[in-house]
């Protein structure tokens, strides 16, 4: 059991926000990911019949749908082999796609990896407190 002082500590409040700073850092990661890749992910992903007309719409959608098409690209890269089983991805996209893209995108999952982890580490502190 924690003792009881340790949550009237700055290490607690810490313990407690790091998940939630976190988070933050990861929507504006993703944010930013989506504003300055998102054209080149779409570009590379050109004969992926899922994607395929989505770099013509990209200009004419706000930053909701670019959030919005960074999650699909996120998610169908982070598991292409569903994606190229179901048709929706070409085996040749997803072999040719950028490294540093790939690179961005590991960062990316990596942090939420993080995110999770660490919010199961607090929650956990606090059950097992209480």
């Amino acid at each position: 059991m924690v003792d009881e002082k340790f949550w009237y500590s700055w290490m607690a409040l810490a313990l407690l926000l790091c998940p939630i700073l976190l988070a933050l850092v990861s929507l504006t990661f993703s944010y930013y990911l989506s504003r300055r890749y998102l054209r080149e992910m779409l570009e590379a992903l050109r004969e992926s019949s899922y994607f395929h007309r989505w770099t013509e719409r990209l200009q004419y959608e706000g930053w909701f749908e670019h959030f919005l098409m960074f999650i699909s690209v996120r998610g169908m890269m982070l598991f292409p082999n569903a994606g190229v089983r179901r048709g929706f991805l070409c085996a040749k996209d997803v072999h040719n796609f950028p490294p540093r893209l790939k690179r961005l995108l590991a960062v990316k999952n990596t942090l939420d990896g993080v995110v999770i982890v660490w919010t199961v580490i607090v929650y956990t502190l606090l059950k097992l407190d209480s």
